[in-house]
């Protein structure tokens, strides 16, 4: 069981059935989508997938033969083809630097005219807002939907940076999400689909995880319990909802809201994903102020601090995509403005 197992099998029986005769436009998009999925995971340098299932059984060459046939073309791989950046030595209590970009964002010249920007106003307006609910917004994948809802006043809002570096800052594992994220890939080897059956699955492998890292999974219930409202919303852009299914694991309030996620995923977070454009995904994650601005520096005192990127060009973009998100709702005034370092650090730390 896992996630190789899981895929080889799953592509075995999807090129099985899309080989089998005349492809419908629709089985031509779904090939599409599975195609893109393998290349953004070699794209994001997991490449042992990909060269077990084209010397297993020719399996991307396959799906390059389909749509060749079919005279479509493969999703592009890149989401946005974002430059290198290097970030500051100085490092920003998340919260109150979000707050200063909001402020900030409104003397920006113009507003960033990409247009896939109206996409994350959408899924932000379909979270929607329910009373006695706090939503976590992951990021650095969620920093403009977190600045929808802050410039609208909403209370209890919640940006935490859980992300890779920070799971290793913690535990001192490299890729302890790996071991997180597998129980996902379990659960559909073993056939649970149901959300029901799926949730609770994933919920009892992940807390066996958490188990044998005990200061992580402290710190995260510290978190959590800092959290006085009833319901606990994460939003992520999306794909397996690994970080959801970890606080989900550690305290039930917690539900979630994907802008999108993997094919084989579709029907089992149905209710929980906003779109089923898998292909769109790329283009969530490499917005300049999603994918450059920030990287997680340290956790202390119960808070996250962040280095912000050096590069002139990478703040004047991520600033006009701020601008636009905070155009389509009331701006409220941020309480100060934090001064952000020009200077270019070393980007080796």
């Amino acid at each position: 069981m896992g996630f190789l197992s899981f895929h080889e099998a799953y592509y075995r029986q999807k090129l099985a059935s899309l080989e089998s005769g005349p492809s419908a436009a629709g089985e031509i998009y779904e090939a599409r989508q599975l195609l893109k999925l393998l290349d953004d995971l070699a794209d994001e340098g997991y490449l042992e997938l990909n060269r077990r299932m084209e010397d297993g059984f020719s399996c991307l060459s396959r799906l390059r033969v389909l749509l060749d046939r079919a005279g479509a073309s493969p999703f592009p791989v890149s989401g946005g083809g974002l430059p290198q950046t290097a970030y500051g030595p100085e490092e920003y209590e998340l919260t109150a630097l979000l707050d200063s970009l909001i402020d900030r964002a409104a003397e920006h010249p113009a507003a960033s005219g990409n247009p896939f920007l109206r996409d994350i106003c959408d899924y932000s307006s379909w979270i929607g807002r329910e009373a006695d609910t706090a939503y976590i917004f992951l990021l650095r994948d969620t920093l403009l939907p977190y600045v929808f809802y802050r410039s609208r006043g909403y209370p209890a809002l919640y940006p935490w940076l859980i992300s890779r570096r920070f799971l290793w800052d913690v535990t001192g594992i490299p890729y302890v999400d790996d071991a997180i994220r597998l129980p996902v890939y379990d659960a559909l080897e073993a056939g649970h689909t149901g959300f029901d059956a799926f949730s609770a699955f994933c919920v009892e492998k992940i807390r066996s995880v958490l188990d044998k890292h005990m200061e992580l999974k402290e710190l995260l219930l510290t978190l959590l319990r800092s959290i006085p409202e009833r319901n606990i919303v994460v939003v992520e852009s999306g794909y397996a909802g690994t970080i959801p299914w970890m606080l989900r694991a550690l305290d039930e309030r917690v539900s979630f809201r994907l802008y999108t996620t993997a094919p084989y995923l579709y029907e089992t977070y149905r209710d929980r994903i906003f779109c089923r454009r898998y292909e769109d995904i790329r283009k969530f994650e490499t917005l300049y102020a999603q994918d450059l601005l920030l990287r997680y520096a340290s956790f202390r005192g119960g808070r996250f601090y962040v280095n912000v990127s050096g590069e002139q060009g990478v703040l004047d973009r991520s600033m006009a995509e701020i601008k636009y998100l905070t155009e389509q709702s009331p701006r409220v005034t941020a309480k100060k403005n934090i001064a952000i370092s020009r200077e270019m650090p070393d980007n080796t730390k």
